[in-house]
């Protein structure tokens, strides 16, 4: 299962935990417990953004082929096999929710607030991690041409340009939540 869940999640994993490094040098942590935040808060930022497509069978396509395969992998607990399931059927679920550009509008000010108010590690770390995941997910989404359901909550689908723009920006404001801690 760990192996699983290493080859889907290198990139992810890596994002996080680098973006984890830099929260611990920039805020200068040296309590045990303040380094225990920010891994947690990093490792479960890595992965929420793939719990949409367990939310998604519960909530929205309850019998659709992708949720009762989801529910056979829940109900044998076969994490493995589940993880698998999803990394290699994700583009049977449209409209993500979580996977999109009106996640990351919301995910934007919420991060700005949390990297400039907060004391806890923790949360500083799961909407920044969360935040980097997405914009690598957005730039995935770029780079195989299926910008139309990244922004599908939008009318208008925007072009090549605009994309890199809104990247550039939200990576902008990633940067800038850094610097807040």
């Amino acid at each position: 299962m760990i192996k699983k869940i290493f080859t889907y999640y290198k990139l992810p994993l890596l994002i996080s935990v680098t973006l984890g490094i830099m929260v611990a040098a920039l805020g200068v942590v040296k309590k045990p417990f303040e380094i225990f935040e920010i891994l947690s808060g990093v490792l479960m930022g890595a992965f929420v953004l793939d719990l949409e497509y367990i939310l998604y069978s519960y909530m929205f396509e309850p019998n659709s082929s992708f949720a009762i395969s989801v529910f056979g992998y829940i109900k044998s607990k076969d994490t493995g096999g589940l993880i698998a399931f999803i990394n290699e059927h994700r583009d049977d679920v449209k409209e993500k929710s979580l996977n999109s550009a009106l996640f990351q509008m919301i995910l934007v000010p919420v991060a700005l607030f949390v990297s400039y108010s907060t004391k806890s590690y923790f949360a500083k770390t799961f909407v920044l991690s969360m935040l980097a995941n997405s914009i690598y997910r957005l730039i995935e989404c770029y780079f195989e041409g299926d910008i139309k359901e990244w922004f599908w909550a939008l009318k208008v689908t925007p072009k090549k340009s605009s994309v890199l723009l809104f990247i550039i920006v939200l990576l902008a404001i990633l940067i800038a939540c850094l610097f807040l801690i």
